[in-house]
């Protein structure tokens, strides 16, 4: 064939079944197939219409050869319903076959006067049809219009031919949006199923699986979680963002269908009971139930006529594993929060008062673990005015770990509170695990303030395996104790060197557990290893309070997920002022008292709050270090100076 002949009607069915099986959608390919009919013999228009089981005309599409194609012409639809409905061709037939219609025009004016008519406006005076089932239950109709009436069947033949063709390519898109579909399921039920799994955040999770689900799957989601015996709503979307409001409104009111209707097998979409303005006609729900309990209820909404549907299976799948999402983290939160209980059971609920010395401690609970740590920590009045600091880690966790750790503590503590030195009561605690054949090991650290004198408070520090007590001196230097010693619960004979130091006011002692320095920053760095000592520094000005809050959290660098706990012991020195004031004579006051101690270079004033109240002033320190407290019922105020 020369490139100036007309194609052959061979020529252009190849090139339809080539474009048939490569088009995601007939319309594709529309125009080829339309201009392929008018090259026949005598035509003079062709016709085409897609209609739904319901007789919907859906899509419509007219050719002539003046106009050429068109889609939806004005008029069209409404010419060819009378087709739909008064002609025998769009009965049941046979999957995958056509059926063949010849008549005169006059004969399809007399059912459908506007169609006979546009018929005869193209020179038409008989009509060849082909009507035939499409996918998803819809029926095709392709209708020629002819100058004359056929003499062979040639023309049959052909629109016989062509409705091969869009049947065959209605199958493949049908089946190819099938598997689209059921991919984008299994996408995001795989997706879904890896948040479920790796967060304990349940309802910012089941957040996303609604957002997954829309407009992939749905037209929009919502999930409720029973609480207190009722549902409550936790998340909820909409294709349509300006309706999401309305979905949400509606949904928070009752105003829906909801539980009642899942207790059936029912395959298809249930009417949702939402109020119209809504525009989601459609529900498929399934119930969360876990280990035989009623958790809440899924549910995906469609617009009338929605293609996308998920299928119930998939539904009660997600559901099913967003029950069990739930139910697993519900058990790990009141497992946690027995845990925790437990785990402040074995510290002290308070500290003591010590004249002098501001006391302050910090503790991180393991996020990821549901046993019990072994972290502990005290401080015991003993006589004669001494006190002693003590912090200890027993290995391993749980119910074991527990009971050593209670036992440890009780032992420890009893002897110094009648009188016994550290040293004493870590090798009686030895002798006892070793006795008892425990089969754990422990280690302890401990620091015994004496009575402060006019150098300062004395202290000795003791070590048994655990990391030394960390001074923080009142200019920001950090300085590591020089005691060791070994481990508790693993030789018959332990040996110990302490160290002896001495604290002026503002001087702090940080004691802590291996948690602490074991922390790891993004590139995998140990909070210990460098950056411990310049944190400590930084932080040495800080009541002790924030100062264990900022380092049981790594200083907001370091991730600490292990038991961590920390100890603070400073001593603040003698106290020079401590009265009740009138708020606005309170900072002159307590200028005034540190003036007296001989501390050169003060300012003129500090700025403490003001007010009208009457408030306690207090002023701790020496002439090298003062603090100043204000405290009344708009807090509690500070400088060091």
């Amino acid at each position: 064939m020369s490139a100036g002949d007309a194609p052959t009607w061979p020529d252009l069915l190849h090139a339809l079944w080539r474009s048939a099986f490569s088009a995601g959608s007939t319309k594709v390919f529309a125009k080829e197939l339309y201009l392929g009919l008018l090259e026949l013999p005598h035509v003079r228009g062709v016709l085409g219409a897609r209609t739904g089981p319901d007789g919907t005309v859906l899509v419509v599409r007219w050719a002539d050869h003046e106009h050429g194609v068109m889609s939806g012409p004005a008029g069209l639809a409404a010419d060819v319903a009378p087709w739909v409905t008064g002609s025998a061709d769009l009965e049941a037939r046979p999957a995958g076959q056509a059926k063949i219609t010849e008549l005169g025009v006059a004969e399809l004016a007399s059912f459908a006067p506007a169609l006979g008519e546009r018929m005869r406006e193209v020179g038409g005076t008989a009509v060849v049809a082909a009507s035939f089932r499409a996918a998803e239950g819809d029926n095709g109709l392709l209708l020629v219009a002819l100058d004359r009436t056929p003499e062979d069947e040639a023309v049959a033949r052909a629109l016989e031919q062509i409705a091969d063709v869009v049947i065959a390519a209605d199958d493949r898109i049908a089946d190819q949006a099938l598997l689209d579909n059921r991919l984008a399921a299994d996408a995001v039920l795989a997706e879904v199923s890896l948040r479920l799994a790796g967060s304990l955040d349940v309802e910012e999770t089941l957040r996303s699986v609604v957002r997954m689900a829309v407009p992939g799957l749905a037209d929009g989601a919502a999930v409720h979680v029973r609480r207190d015996g009722a549902l409550k709503q936790i998340a909820a979307a909409h294709v349509d963002v300006h309706r999401e409001r309305l979905l949400n409104d509606h949904l928070r009111q009752g105003r829906w269908a909801g539980l009642p209707v899942t207790a059936g097998d029912e395959v298809d979409p249930l009417p949702s009971g939402l109020p119209a303005d809504v525009g989601l006609e459609l529900m498929t729900s399934a119930v969360l139930r876990a280990r035989g309990r009623l958790l809440g209820v899924l549910t995906f909404f469609h617009r009338a006529g929605a293609r996308r549907v998920p299928t119930r299976e998939f539904v009660r799948d997600i559901a099913a594993r967003a029950a069990l999402a739930i139910d697993n983290a519900t058990l790990y939160s009141q497992r946690r929060a027995e845990v925790e209980e437990l785990q402040q059971h074995l510290l002290p609920s308070v500290l003591p008062a010590i004249d002098g010395v501001e006391l302050a401690t910090g503790y991180n609970v393991a996020g990821h673990l549901l046993d019990v740590g072994g972290d502990f920590y005290g401080v015991v009045r003993q006589p004669d005015d001494r006190f002693t600091a003590l912090i200890g880690d027993v290995c391993g966790r749980g119910a074991a770990a527990a009971a050593l750790t209670g036992l440890a503590r009780h032992t420890v503590e009893t002897i110094l509170e009648e009188g016994g030195g550290a040293e004493d009561a870590v090798r009686l605690l030895n002798a006892k695990l070793l006795r008892n054949r425990v089969g754990k090991f422990l280690t302890l650290a401990a620091v015994t303030f004496g009575k402060a004198g006019p150098d300062g408070l004395p202290m000795r520090s003791l070590t048994a395996g655990h990391p030394p007590p960390v001074i923080i001196r009142r200019d920001g230097a950090v300085e590591e104790t020089a005691c060791r010693g070994h481990l508790v619960g693993v030789l018959d004979q332990v040996s110990f060197t302490q160290a002896d130091d001495v604290l002026r006011p503002g001087d702090s002692v940080v004691l802590f557990t291996d948690g602490l320095v074991e922390a790891r920053d993004a590139s995998g760095a140990f909070f210990g290893d460098e950056d411990l000592e310049p944190t400590l520094a930084a932080l040495h000005d800080l009541p002790l309070s924030e100062m264990a809050a900022a380092l049981v959290a790594g200083d907001g660098r370091y991730a600490v997920d292990d038991d961590a706990a920390v100890l603070l012991i400073r001593y603040r020195g003698p106290r020079h002022l401590d009265a009740v004031l009138p708020a606005d004579q309170a900072a002159d006051a307590a200028l005034a008292a540190v003036r007296a101690l001989g501390r050169p270079g003060l300012p003129d004033r500090v700025d403490a709050p003001a007010g009208h109240e009457d408030v306690t002033v207090t002023v701790d320190g020496d002439a090298g270090w003062a603090r100043i407290e204000i405290s009344g019922g708009a807090g509690t105020w500070w400088e060091v100076l």
